[in-house]
């Protein structure tokens, strides 16, 4: 009768963890699949990294683009730069090939320098090498660097163009994040208040000069005072070790004095 009782515990044991697995199997599968559902419409848009950039600050925005054209492999992307920005650094993505386009200015601005400047950058474009377009359902990363205009509170609309081996989609559509979204949207980056490090004063070099150099009052008594300490410990310590080698030294011929005389009497035994 034990056994028996003991063999239906153990089964319904089996039966309870199996079907506790089986409950967390679900559970996960439904987590899984609510967290695709909610991420599959962001998937759908060329995304900015970061979404925001302070005024001001140099900076750089990763453009991604996450699916083809119906697809359609991805062979060119075309970014429109913003006018508020004159120069920028497309980073290079391996396989591609890189292109800046210029537009003259309506009038010219001043450079940081001093210098007149005629024209602005104003189109990036990426264009796949052969066997390097980008499939459909596959990811990619398309960064500009470039200075944010002082410009808190107004967004960048880095507009731009994916052209695929069949058609094309234009993400051009301005949107801020207010009222029903357009089908396709522009990527946007806000400008934010620039940080607090941005154009503060460099520190002024009598205050570093003090802190570095100037010694406290008394600094070189104590200094002195500590040496001839640490040097009178280190006499002390090396008459201590001489001493005691002297000791050892003597205990060592008593020893032998001792071990010679016994030698001594045994033999004449």
């Amino acid at each position: 009768m034990t056994t028996n009782t003991v063999t239906t515990t153990k089964e319904t044991n089996d039966v309870n963890r199996s079907t506790t697995r089986r409950a967390t199997a679900i559970g996960l599968g439904l987590g899984l699949g609510v967290l695709l559902a909610g991420a599959a419409p962001a998937s759908a848009h060329v995304s900015p990294t970061p979404s925001e950039v302070p005024a001001g600050g140099f900076t750089a925005v990763g453009l991604t683009v996450g699916h083809g054209c119906e697809e359609s492999p991805t062979t060119s992307v075309q970014i429109q730069v913003p006018e508020t920005i004159l120069n920028v650094t497309p980073a290079i993505v391996p396989g591609w090939d890189v292109e800046v386009a210029t537009e003259p200015l309506d009038e010219p601005v001043e450079g940081s320098h001093g210098e007149q400047i005629t024209e602005r950058e104003s189109m990036v474009t990426y264009t796949a090498q052969p066997g390097n377009e980008l499939p459909d359902g596959f990811r990619q990363t398309y960064t500009i660097g470039f200075q944010a205009p002082d410009a808190e509170g107004e967004y960048l609309f880095f507009k731009t163009i994916q052209i695929c081996a069949e058609g094309q989609t234009e993400w051009i559509e301005e949107y801020t994040g207010e009222g029903e979204e357009p089908e396709h949207p522009s990527p946007a980056v806000l400008v934010t208040a620039a940080q607090g490090g941005h154009g503060a004063e460099e520190p002024e070099d009598e205050e570093t000069t003090e802190t570095t150099e100037a010694p406290a009052e008394g600094a070189d008594e104590e200094a002195a005072a500590g040496d001839t300490a640490s040097s009178s410990d280190d006499d002390s310590s090396s008459s201590g070790l001489a001493v005691a080698g002297l000791i050892a030294g003597l205990g060592g011929l008593a020893l032998g004095g001792i071990a010679l005389s016994r030698s001594g009497k045994t033999a004449k035994s």
